[in-house]
């Protein structure tokens, strides 16, 4: 059970690897003209709107609801990490335990900072 879920959680993570390879490799999605360049940011935006609308509380919240929405993914993920770090230090644990405690935490990891060491390498 928990290896199937480890795997549905990763094939995201394979195929965006996948797609930033061929991507590398062929060189991407280069536009010929301004005009092309101008649909290609417009299709940026329109993407992260997208992605706004999904975190945007329907009607009128409180405050604090708002802001615990928006902090959900991150203190959840400080979680993983802390809860996975610790089963190391918990001598009766088994070591399958402890190896899929340090996966979690590598993908929580991931998911707060992996933008940012990814931008930082395409940079160098």
């Amino acid at each position: 059970m928990i290896i199937e879920s480890l795997i549905g959680a990763l094939v995201p993570v394979g195929v965006e690897a996948i797609k930033q390879l061929i991507t590398n490799f062929t060189g991407g999605v280069k536009p010929t003209t301004i005009a092309e360049q101008i649909q290609l940011n417009d299709a940026e935006i329109e993407k992260l709107k997208a992605l706004a609308a999904l975190d945007t509380p329907v009607g009128n919240p409180s405050q604090w609801v708002v802001d615990l929405r928006a902090s959900s993914r991150y203190v959840g993920a400080l979680v993983t990490i802390a809860v996975g770090l610790s089963t190391l230090y918990i001598q009766e644990m088994p070591e399958q335990v402890k190896v899929i405690g340090l996966e979690a935490a590598n993908i929580a990891f991931g998911f707060l900072f992996g933008t940012r060491i990814v931008v930082s390498w395409q940079k160098k």
